[in-house]
């Protein structure tokens, strides 16, 4: 998609375009032109070298001399007046409107640069030219930021989106920003202390709604408009950044304003917990551990406590629907599978993903999807988002090393969640720093367990001698108790009948409370720095268990090697599982076969796992 261009129509000679180019001629003027540009001798100064440039934009024309001839002397030599620049002698007509095209406001325009709106002007007013702004949005595609409406049209007649406020730099405060929420925006300020103005209001409002914001200024010239007047492309645009402040902070600009609220006037209210004590309603929740552990498993097994209404909180014994955005698994062979074992409700776990203006199928973008994932949550009483994993659905354009971009993305999510009475839970890998400290070994930048109310940790446990049993604890509850049990967990092979056959998958047997919190187990097993055969017995689990609990050792020993363990490591970690040896057939192949996994009692089942439901 690409923004407005004008017609390349020679018939249409009323135009100021052609208006100007047959002045021109008719003044002797060499020129060479096409339908939307030209190039001529100048008429107000001896020009032997064409220095003249023209261009024709949506309702006028725009003219540099790139020797400095000002507009009006071209125009005088000519024996025009400004009002030759318009197609109509009045001037310009900018036409806000809706996102359906229904025009709600007009901005008027004369020859003299004099402003008049008609329509409904009062109250908060659209983006100019918001239809296209919300394509490009969700195509991400730039949105170009400027000043005035002729700078849109300039720029539009490059192939660009651009829009704008009505009625000058005052306004920005009055336009709603919201369809701006996850663009890629470029705001090209004018080169005066107005137009720096308004760019540092606007890259102030869009810091907390778009993907990402740069600031950029014309070549040549004042705006956008004499940038493209004098001939050059978007691509010639220089980055700038805002000078620094020297406001006098005494005197309010009026595009802030500072509201005191008495705390008597907020009403206290009690925290909704979607998993009683664990994970909050309208909240973000982590659950981070290293690769491997069953950390899916386990967030599947939530979804499906949910859409049974069986999990421990506020919507216990009310079924609510879940989202699921997960790019690493397949959904046939994996996610279906793990729920079914997990015994969702499956017409209440919906795939989340976006098709964009090009009719293309691709993964959730934040924040540039909040309003559609905020949206779809109310549509189907969501619950709870998986975003599996958090870091993939973050914009490809954001740093998660840097705090600030990370809290541009996850603050909105948080706040979307609140207003949609769901949880939200990333799933999140562990670093490699060998640190015991829980919330430390969470990767990328600290902003994630800033931001998140809750965070909780899938390890291996310690004390296992199997190398099977996991722990699930939560190390940081900004809103509930901080003296929760830590569970153990293993993930059991598990059977499950499809159209073309068994399909085994993995899922969730609680075993229990263990003494401790997940903080002391990581300090007895330094989990941080995993060995080499934990790494070698994590991954010959889940080959044996995606197998149906038994393969060819042949086959087992091949494929670890080629998924980097070695040998050694194989048969230690083999030892660890309690794996089997099993002969058959002629010639005569031996095969591993996985332990049987021992099911929990009801006794001891852990704090907020229904009795009985250790699926």
């Amino acid at each position: 998609m690409s923004g407005r261009q004008p017609a390349d129509d020679r018939s249409l000679s009323t135009t100021a375009y052609w208006r100007v180019l047959d002045a021109l001629g008719e003044h002797g003027s060499k020129v060479k032109a096409n339908g939307v540009s030209a190039t001529a001798q100048c008429p107000a100064h001896d020009d032997h070298n064409p220095s003249l440039r023209l261009r024709r934009i949506d309702g006028q024309a725009l003219l540099h001399c790139h020797a400095g001839c000002g507009t009006a002397d071209v125009l005088a030599a000519l024996d025009l007046t400004l009002g030759a620049l318009y197609d109509e002698p009045t001037g310009a007509r900018y036409d806000y409107t809706d996102r359906a095209g229904t025009v709600l406001r007009t901005v008027h325009r004369s020859p003299d640069k004099r402003f008049r709106q008609s329509g409904h002007t009062k109250g908060t007013a659209p983006l100019y030219r918001l239809p296209a702004v919300v394509q490009a949005v969700a195509a991400g595609q730039p949105v170009y930021l400027v000043e005035g409406e002729k700078d849109v049209h300039a720029l539009e007649s490059l192939g660009a989106v651009a829009t704008t406020s009505p009625m000058g730099a005052s306004n920005w405060a009055k336009v709603d920003p919201a369809p701006l929420t996850g663009a890629h925006v470029v705001v090209v300020g004018d080169q005066d202390e107005t137009g720096k103005t308004y760019a540092a209001a606007a890259v102030d409002t869009l810091h907390d709604l778009a993907a990402s914001v740069r600031l950029a200024r014309p070549k040549v010239g004042n705006d956008a408009a004499d940038h493209v007047a004098a001939g050059y492309d978007l691509d010639d645009l220089e980055p700038a950044e805002l000078p620094p402040e020297t406001t006098d902070h005494s005197v309010s600009d009026g595009a802030r304003e500072l509201i005191l609220t008495a705390a008597s006037a907020i009403k206290p209210r009690r925290v909704r917990w979607s998993w009683a004590d664990r994970i909050a309603l309208g909240t973000l929740a982590l659950l981070a551990g290293p690769e491997g552990l069953g950390k899916s498993t386990l967030a599947y097994w939530v979804a499906a406590r949910i859409t049974r209404g069986e999990l421990p909180g506020e919507d216990e014994g009310h079924p609510r629907g879940v989202l699921v955005c997960a790019t690493e698994d397949s959904w046939e062979h994996t996610i279906v599978p793990r729920l079914l074992a997990a015994g969702a409700d499956l017409p209440r776990v919906f795939r989340v993903e976006v098709r964009t203006a090009y009719d293309v199928h691709v993964g959730l973008s934040l924040p540039r999807d909040l309003v559609a994932v905020e949206n779809a949550a109310r549509q189907v009483d969501a619950a709870l988002l998986i975003l599996d994993p958090l870091m993939s659905r973050l914009d490809s354009n954001l740093d998660t090393h840097r705090d600030g971009e990370v809290r541009r993305a996850l603050e909105p999510l948080a706040a979307l969640a609140d207003r949609a009475r769901m949880a939200v839970l990333g799933l999140i890998h562990h670093n490699k720093s060998g640190s015991t400290d829980p919330l430390q070994v969470v990767m990328a930048s600290k902003a994630f367990t800033a931001v998140a109310r809750s965070v909780h940790s899938v390890i291996r446990d310690p004390d296992d001698d199997t190398d099977t049993r996991r722990l699930f604890g939560t190390p940081k509850n900004n809103l509930g108790r901080t003296d929760q049990p830590t569970l153990a967990f293993t993930v059991a092979s598990h059977a499950v009948d499809t159209d073309d056959g068994t399909a085994w998958t993995g899922r969730v047997e609680w075993a229990g409370e263990v003494a401790g919190t997940i903080r002391d187990a990581m300090s007895r097993s330094n989990d941080g720095d995993r060995t080499a055969t934990a790494e070698a017995g994590d991954w010959l689990s889940d080959y044996l268990a995606s197998r149906g609990g038994e393969a060819s050792s042949a086959d087992a020993k091949k494929e670890g090697a080629a998924a980097g363990h070695s040998q050694d490591c194989l048969k230690r970690a083999k030892r660890r599982l309690g794996i089997t040896d099993r002969s058959e057939g002629f010639p005569r192949r031996t095969l591993w076969k996985l332990p049987p996994v021992a099911v929990a009692a009801p006794i001891g089942a852990p704090v907020g796992a229904p009795v009985g439901a250790h699926h």
